[in-house]
């Protein structure tokens, strides 16, 4: 063999090995993707199986919702939460609540345990949906509506079409349909998310879909910060079926906004307000974030124009999540709408009060 054509097989040879070696390494890095994958899938069936979920599965429109309904008694609490959050968002205050009567929150489509869905997530769609899930649920009408955040849009929307099966109302925190104009830097603020949102969702679908969250310990939550509740949240995480499904009514925010201003009076129904507390420690916040808080807070009191027996209560050190910071605000003040809608005593009606 001449010294060309040697040259020539060497370099074909190692060209080949390195070949080989790329090929072999592709093929350990699919393989490891691939178990870290199955891993991933193995790990939330058993974190499901070791975490039943509490409440009833219901099949509306050819889909499972998820409700849980506890305790006995009328009128009963229908929960609405806020955007993104399950139905464990109100776990400070339904067990406390069912203590006095019937208390039902639920997960929206691609919220907690209900399967998510395709389509339109505006307000209308999502109150047809509860509309359905009471009834084979078998909530008895009239019932109060508790709205916290976006829900309190569904809440009004759910009002506005079906005012007779609403006893009162319970607006916590709630969205204004106006706030996406009225609120400084809101409107900007919204389109970037929308904007942002389609590019993190592919981002989000591959590192949960190839178990990289997983490998992160990113599935997980301090048990010490959810006491009694870690288990139901490390089941719900990381499940490849419902990456971000549960950020699927943000594109709907604006349209929801406008079907809930529909809603311009609750009639006689009696309604109360919830409220963070607008001194609360400012420091640290955006000028934006400072010169949202007036404005939020006369949204909030104007709220009450909805109904001629409303009042209004700040949750004092509360911040936006009310459920969770001052659950002790939210039960005493809808045991005192219960009441009276039990004929018992008159709430202080027009009134802004701090507790």
């Amino acid at each position: 063999m001449g010294s060309q054509a040697q040259t020539t097989y060497v370099r074909r040879r190692s060209l080949g090995r390195r070949a080989a070696r790329l090929a072999i390494g592709a093929a350990i890095c699919v393989l490891f993707l691939l178990t870290l994958s199955l891993w991933n899938l193995l790990a939330a069936k058993w974190q499901h199986d070791r975490n039943p979920v509490p409440g009833n599965f219901y099949t509306v429109e050819g889909l499972q919702m998820h409700i849980d309904c506890s305790g006995t008694g009328s009128p009963a609490v229908v929960m609405e939460a806020a955007a993104s959050a399950p139905w464990s968002l109100w776990r400070k205050v339904q067990p406390e609540l069912s203590r006095v009567t019937q208390v039902c929150s639920y997960d929206r489509a691609g919220h907690g345990w209900s399967e998510p869905r395709k389509g339109s997530r505006d307000a209308e769609t999502i109150v047809r949906e509860l509309h359905s899930l009471v009834d084979k649920a078998g909530v008895k009408r009239p019932f109060v509506l508790v709205g916290h955040s976006a829900g309190g849009l569904y809440v009004r929307e759910y009002a506005r079409e079906f005012p007779t099966e609403v006893a009162g109302v319970a607006l916590i925190e709630s969205s204004s349909p106006r706030q996406i104009d009225e609120l400084p830097g809101f409107r900007a603020a919204y389109e970037e998310d929308k904007r942002d949102a389609k590019r993190e969702l592919w981002e989000d679908r591959l590192r949960v879909w190839s178990g990289w969250e997983r490998l992160l310990g990113q599935c997980s939550v301090s048990a010490k910060d959810f006491p009694g509740w870690a288990g139901q949240y490390n089941a719900m995480a990381c499940r490849p079926g419902y990456v971000d499904t549960d950020e699927s009514e943000l594109n709907y925010f604006e349209e929801s906004s406008k079907q809930a201003g529909r809603l311009i009076s609750f009639g006689r129904i009696p309604l109360l307000v919830i409220t963070r507390d607008p001194d609360l420690q400012k420091e640290g916040l955006s000028p934006r974030a400072l010169a949202q808080i007036p404005v939020w807070d006369r949204e909030q009191e104007e709220s009450k124009s909805l109904s001629p027996l409303s009042w209004r209560v700040i949750a004092r050190n509360s911040g936006h999540m009310v459920p969770k910071d001052r659950p002790d605000v939210v039960v005493a003040e809808i045991i005192r709408l219960i009441d009276y809608l039990r004929v018992g005593p008159e709430p202080p009606f027009g009134s802004t009060t701090t507790k």
